[in-house]
């Protein structure tokens, strides 16, 4: 199977085709989204969002408005994605509580629930939590793609892991599903054998 197309943002978006069209895997930071919607000459069919953060899910809401695409994540990131909870704090000194929650609300009738087992167009969904509780990626016939669950040959830094410990158990997870090649938000693909040496060194 060929992998998706990366388009590369702040993070990685992914565009993955269909038999018809194509759906696109997270959205980018909200000051990209002009760019993002000058590259899609058509519709995606919907908007599958790893995670809550800022370089994720910034763009949501400009392809949900320009779209009007269902916009599939996990309910525990809901919350920060409607704006009912404030997204945490970035690390950056005064700034970072702003800088974090600069994201245009989705209002919740955009959403729609991407579980643990759910399909996709025919992928399916995979809780990958540590990053963030309600994190999720879609998994076919070996391909992950993974948001940030690995950062280049690594973990996402401990202080912007919201449980580091099952950061690191998520890695062992992504092992038996039995994935050979991971994309990634940021860095990668990884290959099965980058990320066995990871469990590894981890002890995972």
């Amino acid at each position: 199977m060929n992998g998706p197309e990366v388009l590369p943002f702040a993070a990685n978006l992914y565009r993955v085709p269909l038999e018809e069209g194509y759906f696109l895997v997270d959205a980018g930071l909200p000051w990209e989204a002009r760019k993002l919607l000058s590259l899609l000459q058509e519709p995606p069919r919907l908007l599958f969002l790893t995670h809550h953060h800022l370089d994720h899910a910034g763009g949501a809401r400009a392809l949900w408005e320009r779209f009007g695409l269902p916009v599939l994540a996990h309910p525990q990131e809901w919350p920060y994605l409607t704006g009912e909870k404030p997204r945490p704090p970035l690390p950056i000194p005064l700034l970072g509580r702003r800088l974090a929650n600069l994201a245009p609300p989705l209002p919740k009738e955009a959403l729609a629930p991407a579980e643990e087992g759910m399909e996709v167009s025919g992928w399916r969904v995979v809780h990958l939590p540590g990053h963030t509780l309600g994190q999720v990626g879609l998994f076919r016939e070996g391909l992950l793609l993974a948001g940030d669950a690995l950062r280049g040959k690594g973990l996402p830094p401990r202080f912007i892991n919201e449980d580091h410990a099952l950061a690191q158990r998520t890695v062992r997870k992504i092992l038996e599903l039995g994935a050979e090649r991971v994309y990634l938000g940021h860095g990668g693909p990884l290959s099965r054998a980058e990320v066995e040496a990871l469990a590894r060194r981890m002890g995972v």
